[in-house]
């Protein structure tokens, strides 16, 4: 059995830490709470976080990257951001193929942002294999 895990922090990259943060700072209201100067990180829940980096080595493709904040109100996070301006590359809609509900934006570093309802609400407590 592997050692405990305790959080996760999934790390993306951007060439403006200033603009970037500042979006998930006051457009999104997510909790700023590490300051560690190349890179922001944010609270998403009380056991994941998201961080943002300007650092020279940082890798440069975004696309295969998605980061997806699993919520049950995605329609609220919609219009929350809609509100302020945030333009969404798919709006909310369910998806029959993947078993949710989600919408879609592109943030201001280039990485696309889903926001997901899974259809069956047990998702996270099974255990395969």
């Amino acid at each position: 059995m592997h050692p405990p895990i305790s959080q996760s922090v999934v790390f993306t990259y951007t060439d403006d830490l200033d603009a970037t943060s500042r979006f998930f700072r006051e457009i999104m209201e997510l909790d700023f709470v590490v300051d560690q100067g190349a890179c922001h990180i944010y609270r998403l829940s009380p056991t994941s976080f998201l961080g943002v980096c300007n650092l020279p080595d940082r890798p440069t493709e975004q696309a295969g990257v998605t980061i997806t904040i699993v919520s049950d109100d995605v329609d609220g996070w919609y219009d929350f951001l809609t509100v302020k301006g945030v333009e969404y590359v798919r709006k909310p809609a369910h998806s029959e193929r993947f078993g949710i509900y989600s919408s879609m934006f592109i943030s201001p570093h280039g990485y696309r942002v889903e926001i997901q309802k899974f259809d069956d609400r047990e998702w996270n407590s099974r255990q395969l294999g």
